[in-house]
Parts: structure tokens; C-alpha cells; sequence
């Protein structure tokens, strides 16, 4: 009974060691995103790589760039369904809409209006297309 208990200890210790840093590193971001286009929607300029790890480490809040999600754990990227998937050109000028997501200038939720915020302020932030969007 004594010997069975420990072998069961140790084999949930071992459990411990080797399968929860794969559950957290499950729920971590990647260090890098290449951002696209909604599926089925024809890109008109290059995927973006986003430096992710780059933005964590400034200290930027999750919640800001990702303002639907209720928690960090239920973060979704913009392009996946009930965020901005709507990427029609009657959608272009919608807060709501794909291209808003990235370029409104005044939301500091999106890309382009962060970064002239940045900008501004004397910081190095991308702010012209091809920084985002080089040709291929």
C-alpha cells in the first residue's frame, strides 16, 4: 500500500513536470504572426509580420490591441469569425471592418493609429505602407 502510494506520487510529480509546461506554453503567443486577410478574401497588399514578442515586451496590454476578447485566455486574432471580418470595399471605412482594424488612425486599438500616437511622441514606430506591407 505504502510503496503503490509513492509510485503514484512520483508519477503524478513526473506528469507535473513534463506536461504543464506544455499546457502554458500552449496558451502563450507566438514571438512572431504573419496577419492575413479573412479566408476567402483576395489580399491586395503583403501579409504583415507582426512582431508580437516585440509588442509584449514594450508592455502593451493584450486587452488593447484585442478589445473584444472577455479574457487573455479567449483572445482570437481579428481575422477569425464575430471580430473584423468583414473585408469589402464597402467595409473599408467601417470601424468595424477588416481594413479598420489595422489603419483607423484614430483608435489606438489599431495598428497605424498606435504607432502615429508612438510617432509623435518621438518613438521609432512604422507608420508608412511599405514598413508594414514590403513588395515581395
Amino acid at each position: 500500500m505504502k510503496k503503490s502510494l509513492i509510485i503514484s506520487l512520483m508519477v503524478v510529480a513526473l506528469v507535473c513536470v513534463f506536461a504543464l509546461p506544455a499546457v502554458i506554453a500552449g496558451n502563450a503567443a507566438p514571438d512572431q504572426i504573419t496577419m492575413t486577410a479573412p479566408e476567402g478574401v483576395k489580399a491586395t497588399k503583403t501579409a504583415v509580420e507582426f512582431p508580437h514578442k516585440k509588442h509584449s515586451e514594450l508592455g502593451i496590454d493584450c486587452m488593447v490591441c484585442h478589445h473584444k476578447a472577455e479574457s487573455k485566455e479567449a483572445v482570437k486574432g481579428c481575422a477569425t469569425e464575430g471580430c473584423h471580418m468583414d473585408a469589402s470595399k464597402a467595409a473599408k471605412k467601417d470601424p468595424k471592418g477588416f481594413y479598420q482594424a489595422f489603419h483607423n488612425k484614430k483608435s489606438k486599438a489599431s495598428c497605424l493609429g498606435c504607432h502615429k500616437v508612438e510617432k509623435k511622441a518621438g518613438k521609432a514606430a512604422p507608420v508608412s505602407c511599405k514598413a508594414c506591407h514590403p513588395k515581395k
